[in-house]
């Protein structure tokens, strides 16, 4: 079988196409830095949950703004809370099963965007005390977090860490 020049020419392109598709994230980075990315925790307020219930429920907020000059997302949020410096317990924001333009969008320069979740304390007598002093006196407390964030641009994979306190 003789192989003529259309089918060299047309063989020739396919193969650019497919090696221009595969090499072109492994040879493009997009040089967005870090310490532009802010994550701040907004809000911690409770739920749901009682002492018969055996188990509260926390809505936490995070704020995350973009001041890079390129728009960003995250696909995975990991972070552990705090109460009056006690640990609370640890819990991930995951949109790594959702395709990319689906993920929360960081636009540049834009107020920032909200993030929810809601972190489950369950009952036990080792955080009894923890337990009581949230149901009892959750706009008293001294919450804090600290965790990491996958931050990705088309091109690009990074790892943000970050401490708040509210």
């Amino acid at each position: 079988m003789i192989i003529g020049p259309r089918r060299v020419a047309l063989i020739g392109a396919i193969a650019a196409v497919v090696l221009t598709i595969v090499f072109y994230p492994l040879l493009v980075q997009t040089p967005f830095d870090l310490e532009d990315i802010n994550i701040q925790l907004t809000r911690v307020m409770l739920a749901s949950g009682s002492q018969e219930e055996q188990n509260l429920a926390l809505r936490i907020s995070l704020n995350i703004t973009n001041m890079s000059e390129y728009t960003l997302t995250t696909s995975k949020i990991e972070y552990e809370l705090f109460a009056d410096g006690t640990p609370v317990g640890t819990d991930t924001i995951s949109y790594e099963d959702i395709p990319v333009n689906g993920r929360p969008a960081l636009f540049s320069n834009e107020p920032p965007i909200t993030i929810t979740d809601t972190l489950t304390l369950d009952y036990s007598d080792d955080s009894a005390e923890l337990f009581n002093h949230i149901l009892g006196e959750s706009t008293e407390i001294s919450w804090s977090i600290t965790g990491s964030a996958s931050i990705e641009s088309g091109t690009s994979f990074q790892e943000k860490m970050f401490t708040s306190e509210l």
